[in-house]
């Protein structure tokens, strides 16, 4: 029975020596445990148990998310942290010029970033029972190559010894297709101490050989096959985004594009918004603009808070001064506005009311009437209130710039406008106390020196 037994066993242990790789991911000998030990620059070093199916990426990815999780329950412990975590690979470890170390002493070059690109097995094999990982330090500072230009991926990458051109650009995603006519690259390499450089020009083709600290420029004519557009609300027959040329569209054009104004928009209220940013700067920022406006400004303490307010506008919107009215016409220029991207075209609906507010009776919109002055409005308004002040403004609604107004006044009101009438300062008998008391002080101050000056003459 025990020899038996034993030639059972032996049986098994020699099917599994034969079996490939392929056969071990199929059979129930999948189950089976090995060891493999980490080493080099790896955030947790050690042997740690793995599955006889398991490749190099599988098993290294689950060990370091298993050594993260391990990671943050020793922190909020602070057990032993600083021995057991290396904190400078936290963030990432190398993923080329990993060597994998067999029994047998047999060694593998294991290059992971490009299996994770292109999915060749070749860089991503099956473990054994007691391989060893080595990790090399991950130095993009000195060990590496950067690449730029028309590439899908450009940044910098770690060197790896013998790396050609064509492995670069795989790393890089590949040449990008929205470039045209790429066949060229340019390849700035520094001497040691980094004051000399070497400018190498090669064709894509002949796939030169790299060093460590390359810097390469995938050569190509930038595109300026962009998504340039604006975008048309309100009263038009087809808002929404309409695509533009970069800079020669017209305003008349958006307009013709869009199916032309409804028989509700109006005109005169409508706006073309643009971007304080219209020249795409890309380090422009509210904070320096203010501080480049303010740097040689000679205005007072008193100007500086109404020049804060308009500057504060200008962030907000930019306006194009437009008459829209005039834009189909085309003998007139209003309709040559080129736009830019980014632009929004507001074109509002005629909406034939007034705005009346502040100290009237029943503050809210009244119907426009062309021939009738602002005190039409406050008289359908309810009339001036009580607590009035003197004073009455007209907002206009385009440009929201106020205009005091009364009998005299000519001002045209119209649909959109706004009448503001503000409430006088309830002021108490202290008040009128201490205004008395400042102006007795002023003149007592003024006899004073009258009086000094006649004694003097004396």
């Amino acid at each position: 029975m025990k020899k038996l037994f034993l030639i059972i066993l032996l049986t098994q242990f020699y099917a599994l020596a034969q079996m490939t790789g392929s056969d071990a991911a199929s059979t129930p000998q999948s189950l089976y445990m090995i060891s493999v030990t980490i080493g080099g620059a790896f955030l947790d070093n050690g042997s740690f148990p793995a599955l006889m199916t398991e490749r190099v990426d599988q098993f290294v990815t689950r060990v370091y998310n298993e050594s993260i999780v391990k990671m943050e329950a020793r922190k909020r412990t602070n057990i032993n942290y600083n021995y057991f975590v290396n904190e400078n690979i936290l963030g990432e470890y190398a993923l080329r010029n990993i060597v994998l170390k067999h029994a047998d002493g047999s060694e593998e070059k294991i290059d992971l970033a490009k299996f994770r690109i292109n999915g060749d097995y070749k860089n991503n094999p099956y473990l054994k029972n007691d391989d060893i990982l080595v990790f090399p330090v991950l130095d993009l500072e000195r060990n590496f190559i950067s690449i730029e230009g028309a590439v899908n991926s450009p940044g910098r990458y770690q060197y790896s010894e013998g790396d050609h051109l064509d492995d670069i650009i795989e790393l890089a995603l590949g040449i990008n297709r929205a470039y045209e006519n790429v066949d060229k690259i340019r390849i700035s390499r520094l001497s040691y101490d980094g004051e000399k450089e070497e400018a190498i020009e090669s064709m894509i083709v002949s796939n030169p050989i790299l060093k460590a600290g390359d810097r390469i420029v995938v050569v190509a004519e930038e595109t300026q096959k962009r998504d340039f557009r604006v975008n048309i609300i309100g009263e038009v027959k087809k808002a929404g985004y309409i695509p533009i040329t970069k800079g020669s569209t017209t305003l008349r054009e958006i307009i013709l594009n869009a199916g032309g104004f409804t028989e509700k928009a109006d005109l005169d209220r409508a706006e073309l918004i643009r971007s304080v940013n219209v020249f795409k700067n890309p380090f422009f920022s509210e904070e320096f603009e203010n501080l480049m406006m303010s740097r040689m400004a000679n205005i007072s303490v008193e100007d500086s808070l109404s020049f804060v307010i308009d500057n504060k506008l200008r962030f907000a919107r930019g306006n194009g001064l437009i008459n829209f009215a005039k834009i189909m016409d085309s003998t007139n220029s209003e309709g040559s506005f080129i736009v830019k991207d980014g632009d929004v075209i507001f074109i509002p609906e005629k909406i034939n009311l007034v705005y009346v507010f502040g100290q009237v009776g029943k503050p809210g919109y009244v119907k426009h009437n062309p021939d009738e002055n602002f005190q039409f409005y406050i008289q359908k308004a309810g009339g001036i209130g009580a607590t009035a002040k003197g004073e009455i403004y007209l907002i206009k609604g385009q440009s929201r710039t106020w205009l005091e107004v009364d009998e005299d006044s000519k001002e045209k009101i119209e649909p959109g406008d706004y009448i503001w009438v503000p409430k006088e300062p309830l002021r108490t008998f202290d008040y009128y106390v201490s205004r008395f008391g400042s102006y007795v002080g002023i003149l007592g101050g003024v006899a004073t020196v009258i009086l000094l000056i006649i004694q003097l003459g004396k």
